[in-house]
């Protein structure tokens, strides 16, 4: 069963995911997640200037937006915001797949509310 995903946008909405204190690690990503009742799967991709010119943050937050738009299966009731690390540059479309799958099951798993 598909999962609807929207986007989270505002300013407040990515503090209350920051301020949940929820967050894995995996290749480079950091994925800050927040359990809500009431909600679809909402996400964000975070990438910082930092990471390189805009033809690199574009191309990783377009293989994220695929990941997610692809998976077949998120996690219910969750926000998350995917922070992107210097180190994904390097990393491939089935690298970044994989460490996704693995914080989807991860977060889906988790029964915090």
């Amino acid at each position: 069963m598909s999962v609807s995903r929207s986007t989270l946008r505002a300013h407040s909405e990515f503090k209350r995911v920051y301020s949940a204190k929820t967050r894995l690690f995996r290749n480079g990503l950091v994925f800050y997640y927040r359990k809500a009742d009431g909600v679809v799967f909402r996400f964000a991709v975070s990438v910082p200037k930092r990471y390189g010119k805009a033809v690199e943050r574009n191309k990783v937050r377009r293989r994220l937006k695929e990941i997610i738009r692809t998976a077949e299966t998120l996690p219910e009731m969750t926000e998350v915001v995917f922070g992107v690390n210097s180190k994904c540059s390097e990393l491939s479309y089935m690298k970044l797949k994989l460490a996704c799958d693995w914080a989807f099951e991860k977060m889906s798993r988790d029964k915090r509310r």
